[in-house]
């Protein structure tokens, strides 16, 4: 296969982009790299702790799309497809150096921030609470098993709906929303104490 390095104009569908990777052309493929780093990178920084392997992680998940990408029939949408290469190569990563702690929720990315911001002007109490409350959050997800912090990342990082989380992950509606509530259970037992 010849590889072409074509250059494709950013508003191409990722459908063309798709099928021109498909075969072989570069170009095309780093337009879809470009679309969806972001994302990807979001991901996998809220699956892993160590924020060092970050980088290394989309890089491997993009490597990975890559050389899958023959094996995308184009059922889901791409971005469907990448969420989930970047979801299992995390969980691969985090199993194969034996990280089992995750989520970097103090990353200002996250939107974490815009979530638990209050309203009121913040004093120095109230920066100290909501430093410990954000800590012991952090704490608290990651404790989280894989597969129930990967919803969470999704749904609430992300703002997938659950349907999404679903095509992502490979299970059904049902077992997000399991996931989910058993997930919110065990934060909200962790967090009982913290005002938000």
């Amino acid at each position: 296969m010849t590889l072409s390095t074509s250059t494709l104009p950013a508003e191409e569908s990722d459908a063309t982009c798709v099928a021109r990777a498909k075969s072989g052309d570069v170009g095309a493929y780093g337009v879809l790299v470009r679309r969806y780093q972001s994302a990807v990178c979001g991901i996998v920084s809220r699956m892993v702790a160590n924020s060092d392997d970050v980088d290394d992680i989309v890089q491997e998940v993009f490597v990975v799309g890559y050389r899958c990408i023959g094996g995308f029939r184009g059922d889901s949408q791409f971005s469907t497809w990448i969420y989930r290469v970047a979801v299992n190569t995390a969980i691969k990563q985090m199993k194969r150096i034996k990280v089992r702690q995750a989520v970097s929720i103090d990353d200002p990315e996250t939107g974490l921030s815009d979530i638990l911001k209050s309203n009121d002007a913040d004093g120095p109490e109230r920066a100290v609470e909501r430093s410990e409350r954000d800590k012991a959050l952090r704490k608290a997800v990651l404790s989280l098993p894989e597969k129930h912090r990967a919803v969470v990342v999704l749904h609430y990082f992300q703002d997938l709906t659950c349907e999404e989380v679903a095509n992502v992950i490979g299970c059904s509606v049902g077992t997000v929303w399991s996931r989910l509530h058993y997930a919110c259970k065990k934060l909200q037992g962790q967090m009982a104490g913290y005002e938000f």
